[in-house]
Parts: C-alpha cells; sequence; structure tokens
C-alpha cells in the first residue's frame, strides 16, 4: 500500500511540475556600491554563495506559487542584491584584520534585495523590494558567514513567489 501511495505521490508532484508556468529568472545583479564593498572589504567570491542562495529560494518559491524556472517564458524576474551585512567575517576580512576570530566575531547582518517581473515585452508587471536585518545579537544563530543575510533571502523570494502567484492569477 505504501509503494502504491508513494507511486501516486511521485505521479502527482511530476504532473504539477511539468503543468507548472515557465519563468526565467536572470542571474542576480549587484548593486555598484555594493560591487565595490565587496572588490573592497568582503571579497569578490562571496557573491557566488549569495548568488546561489538567491537562486536557489527563488526557485523553491516559484515552484510552490506554480511557477518553473526556465530559459523562456512570458515572465522574467531580475534580482538586484542592493546591500548585504555578513554575520560573521568574510574570508577576505580575515586576511585583512588577522585579530579578528571567525568563530567569535558576531554581527548583525542581513539584506536588501529588489525584484521586477517583466513581461515578454520588457514592461513591468510587478515590483517587490525587501529588506531585513537583524537587530539583537542574542538573536544571531550566525552558523555561517551569511547566516542572516540568507534568513532575509528567503523572507524576500516568498514575497517574490507571492508577487509572482498574484500575476500569474489576475
Amino acid at each position: 500500500m505504501r509503494l502504491i501511495t508513494l507511486a501516486a505521490a511521485l505521479s502527482f508532484a511530476f504532473a504539477a511540475s511539468a503543468a507548472a508556468d515557465p519563468v526565467v529568472v536572470r542571474p542576480l545583479a549587484i548593486d555598484a556600491e555594493l560591487q565595490k564593498k565587496f572588490e573592497e572589504e568582503y571579497g569578490t567570491r562571496e557573491i557566488a554563495e549569495l548568488s546561489e542562495a538567491v537562486s536557489q529560494s527563488l526557485a523553491s518559491e516559484l515552484r510552490q506559487a506554480g511557477g518553473s524556472v526556465a530559459d523562456a517564458g512570458p515572465i522574467t524576474i531580475e534580482t538586484t542584491l542592493v546591500d548585504v551585512k555578513p554575520s560573521k567575517p568574510t574570508l577576505e576580512q580575515l586576511r585583512d584584520k588577522p585579530g579578528l576570530d571567525y568563530f567569535r566575531s558576531v554581527s548583525l547582518g542581513g539584506a536588501e534585495l529588489r525584484a521586477r517581473l517583466l513581461a515578454a515585452d520588457g514592461s513591468v508587471l510587478r515590483e517587490v523590494s525587501y529588506d531585513w536585518y537583524e537587530t539583537d545579537l542574542l538573536n544571531t544563530l550566525a552558523l555561517g558567514t551569511w547566516s542572516d543575510a540568507r534568513r532575509a533571502v528567503r523572507r524576500f523570494a516568498d514575497k517574490v513567489g507571492d508577487a509572482y502567484h498574484a500575476q500569474a492569477k489576475g
């Protein structure tokens, strides 16, 4: 009986994903001021980790909203990382300031992001802005360099998923 239930669940999941509307998600853009901060302070290699976090969160939320990331589709999402603050020092910061201790150094991190949902003709359908920064060190788990930023990214992606769902339904 479990095997039949599992097979039914898998076929439903496959059918749901096959029926999902395609959405183009462009690569993460970095605000010019933030780009300088990465080059001078955080290290540019950190961009890849944040970009991956945004991509994964957006893909997950879009799936839940009835969409699927594709190479072509009627809606395109452009996302910009406007600002970000790490919860722990980046490798570049540790190199620049040898007195920092990765395990004991904790900061109030977070992020600010913007997204635009665009129609096939390039017109703006919806805009989403979100920022969140931890305000109390007691709340910071800081398990990784970008712990608080990842929390902000997940919340942002949820809002983008809601905007996509509203647009697709409307």
